[in-house]
């Protein structure tokens, strides 16, 4: 049995402490440790010194003019929400603090059974309103008691929230006077925003829109690009085999009907309750959004150019930390990191992906870093939240690792050429006998279909590299045509003018078990870009590069890479209904390019690190007794502590020295105070008295608490001691 933890196993932890925790692996009947002790974390400082008000309802008027209204005639929807403010110790409401907001759809199953109770009192307000914050929720535009029209992501959603901000922003208390972003008093108040899915995905609408009083948000598995929610490479999702009420193939539909039909609740309040509902049992745009969402052969236009948030990135002037699950298969992966990559560097950004689905942030210091973002960028403290590295990632196999940037740096393209033939470590080769030809099935394949035979078959294609000799890790996040996230180079030639490609890269365990490690998708006819539907060259060579989702994946050494090349996945996608053709998987060889080839974005495996470092000291040639002055410095991607070797007959005799230990040769061991990412430290040695040429280094790094060092390049130094009074001719 292998030591290894899989993806249902982490499922079932809810979070990681500082200690190693144990889970235990299905069915071995043993117990493996996943290292979670090596992370920096930060935690926010306001503490609970005020009580929480009565809720507070609001009105907010709105108005804005969408581009293809003809005559340039405005909407003008009044926008329904609730806010609760912190009191003081007389009871009296305190407005002078910063508002955390949700904007969200999903009010109607919120809404409380009580008549006292609001919508706002909910687990932020909870923590938050007595640390100093309003807590304020408001109804989507079109939803619940908010009237117009609801839009599906759309330019309402964008325009209505980010003057939903302002308005936030902006109203005053009886004294008139606010903190503004800086800390003065500029008569505005600092915004910030949280929530899961939707109630994220309304966080990148309003932020792309950039409001002068968004300061933070804190979007949770969140959409950045609607298309990307119905749509796999022009392919329509549907249900999944995993977790099949985690996928939302009832979309929009039932976003139509559940949050753009149902009546508003303020029925207390006639007027307001007639023009909430103006609107509601009119279609708006459900028809189209339902047209749209559902096609066969869809093409990005300008419908999903409208909805798609990641392209206007650029526009954000806040500051932004995305959570999101490596096994989310609701709001896909590419979501969160990809809008991470799509934000300017000008901006605080933060990102945290988990071996969890479609649920916020599972690490036992979620909440502490959310409340230092909040802390820091809506109250003005420094909480060293932006000290910490910026994405926080938990690989496959369940080490939780963090980097500045995704994919970490040092990442490197890999081809693996689709061969005949095994050719090692770097290529796959074709499992079973016959040529690289299948044909269309009906009913589709389902990915147990696929993984039932040992070899390939005549619906579907199977490729494994050798045995691997070392973890590969594949992680990656940047956008096709970039090369830097998983990729199936195909190459083919098909017998009908539509297909499909449902490639799936998986790991074979040496025992002949197998696990995901991700999906591609893509309709052939977007072969040239989504925003182009061609149909394919029938019997003639085509490209059709299928991008997979990002992952994190890291496939142990005596495993294999394994690669299923089909064109329906019954488990996934709504199949093909133009044709069931014969397709051909034109192969190559490794160091040949033009056959097809998977390409896959690698990094250093958890195992290691990519480090760099630098050593100076006060010359190359002493005197005997001469004290030397070394300073070291290295980086690494993740938290290390620092560590040299000094040459027997030199003493340590000061300086930022945490630890020594004297080696069986004479030589020292000189562990240095500090650690971090970035970390310095500098030593004194004093010269031994006998003349010789000493090697200084190399530097180590490690991790806290582990045992295996790394040497630092460019840190090793050979000095010269002369005698006292004496030359030396070496």
């Amino acid at each position: 049995m292998r030591e290894r933890i899989t993806r249902r196993d982490l499922l079932r932890v809810a979070g990681y402490a500082g200690a190693a925790t144990v889970v235990a692996d299905a069915g071995a009947g043993e117990a493996v440790a996943v290292p979670n002790d090596d992370y920096e974390t930060a935690s926010g400082e306001t503490e609970p010194q005020y009580g929480m008000a009565a809720a507070e309802q609001h009105y907010v008027e709105t108005s804005y003019t969408l581009p293809e209204a003809k005559g340039g005639a405005a909407e003008s929807p009044t926008l329904f929400g609730e806010i609760i403010w912190p009191t003081d110790d007389d009871g009296e409401m305190v407005k002078d603090v910063p508002v955390i907001l949700t904007y969200s759809p999903y009010n109607d199953i919120r809404s409380p059974q009580s008549e006292a109770a609001s919508i706002a009192a909910d687990g932020v307000a909870d923590y938050y309103v007595p640390r100093g914050y309003a807590r304020a929720s408001f109804d989507v535009v079109g939803c619940r008691n908010s009237g117009g029209c609801y839009d599906y992501g759309g330019y309402r959603e964008r325009l209505t929230g980010k003057q939903l901000v302002e308005y936030l922003g902006g109203e005053p208390d009886a004294a008139g006077e606010y903190a503004d972003r800086d800390g003065g008093s500029a008569g505005t108040r600092n915004v910030g925003m949280i929530g899961a899915s939707y109630d994220g995905t309304t966080q990148l609408a309003a932020a792309v829109e950039a409001p002068e009083h968004l300061a933070a948000i804190v979007p949770q598995v969140a959409i950045d690009r609607w298309y990307d929610y119905a749509f796999g490479g022009g392919i329509r999702y549907f249900l999944n085999n995993e977790y099949p009420t985690d996928e939302g193939f009832d979309t929009p539909l039932a976003f139509d009907l559940g949050f753009g039909f149902v009546p508003g609740a303020n029925v207390q309040d006639p007027g307001r309750f007639a023009a909430a509902n103006e609107r509601r049992f009119a279609p708006c745009d459900g028809v189209e959004h339902t047209e749209r969402a559902y096609e066969y052969d869809p093409v990005y236009d300008e419908f999903w150019e409208r909805r798609d948030y990641r392209r206007r990135a650029e526009n954000v002037d806040c500051a932004v930390f995305l959570e999101a699950g490596w096994l989310d298969h609701n709001v896909k992966h590419w979501d969160s990191t990809r809008f991470f990559d799509a934000l300017p560097d000008t901006v605080p950004k933060k990102l945290v992906m988990g071996q969890w689905p479609h649920t916020d942030s599972n690490f036992a210091d979620a909440q502490d870093v959310r409340h230092a973002w909040f802390d820091q960028f809506l109250q003005g403290i420094d909480t060293g939240v932006t000290d910490i590295p910026r994405v926080d990632t938990q690989v496959s196999t369940g080490e939780r690792l963090q980097h500045e940037e995704l994919p970490p740096r040092g990442t490197q393209v890999e081809r693996f050429a689709l061969t005949r033939a095994d050719a090692g470590q770097r290529a796959l080769a074709l499992v079973g006998d016959g040529a690289p030809t299948y044909t269309d099935t009906a009913p589709p394949l389902t990915e147990e279909e696929m993984f039932a035979t040992d070899g390939s078959a005549h619906n579907h294609l199977k490729f494994e590299s050798a045995a691997l000799a070392d973890r590969l890790r594949v992680t990656g996040s940047v956008p096709l045509g970039e090369w830097r996230a998983p990729q199936l180079d195909l190459l083919a030639s098909s017998t009908a003018d539509s297909v499909h490609f449902t490639p799936v890269l998986y790991e074979r365990f040496p025992d002949g078990s197998v696990e995901v490690a991700t999906r591609g998708f893509l309709n052939a006819r977007n072969r040239n870009g989504l925003d182009t539907s061609e149909p394919v060259p029938v019997g003639e060579p085509y490209r059709a590069p299928v991008e997979f989702w990002d992952a994190d994946y890291v496939f142990s050494d005596g495993s294999r890479v394994g690669l299923v090349v089909a064109s329906d996945n019954r488990d996934w996608c709504l199949n093909d209904p133009d044709g069931r053709p014969t397709n051909e998987v034109v192969l190559g060889a490794p160091n040949r390019p033009g056959g097809t080839a998977l390409r896959l974005p690698v990094a250093d495996s958890p195992e290691t690190l990519a480090v760099e470092g630098e050593r100076t000291d006060d010359g190359s040639v002493f005197t005997a007794g001469a004290t030397n002055q070394v300073s070291l410095s290295a980086s690494a991607e993740r938290a290390v502590r620092l560590r040299d070797t000094v040459p027997a007959g030199w003493e340590v005799v000061g300086g930022d020295v945490a630890a020594t230990e004297t080696l069986d040769d004479g030589r020292t061991l000189v562990t240095l105070a500090g650690t971090g990412t970035s970390v310095s430290a500098d030593y004194f040695v004093e010269a031994p008295s006998s003349p010789g040429r000493d090697t200084f280094g190399p530097a180590e790094v490690s991790p806290p608490g582990s045992d295996e060092w790394v040497a630092v390049p460019g840190t090793q130094d050979t000095n010269t001691v002369v005698g006292i009074g004496t030359g030396f001719d070496g």
